[in-house]
């Protein structure tokens, strides 16, 4: 495996990694700030992700 597909896959573990912490930082937060303002902020979480893998693919596509 070469150094280029190594670092794609750390890069796509270490995203995952991030957003699995996310979702569990929600249920502690909800009992700081209430249900509704966690829940906004899973949803807020939950676009940036999309959003993230979305220009991801658009980028890694454009320069194949």
């Amino acid at each position: 495996m070469d150094d280029a597909e190594l670092q794609k896959r750390l890069r796509r573990i270490e995203y995952r990694q991030y957003l699995i912490l996310a979702l569990l930082v929600v249920p502690y937060l909800a009992e700081l700030v209430g249900v509704w303002v966690a829940g906004l902020f899973a949803i807020v979480v939950g676009f940036a992700a999309f959003t993230m893998v979305v220009i991801y693919r658009r980028n890694d596509r454009s320069t194949a």
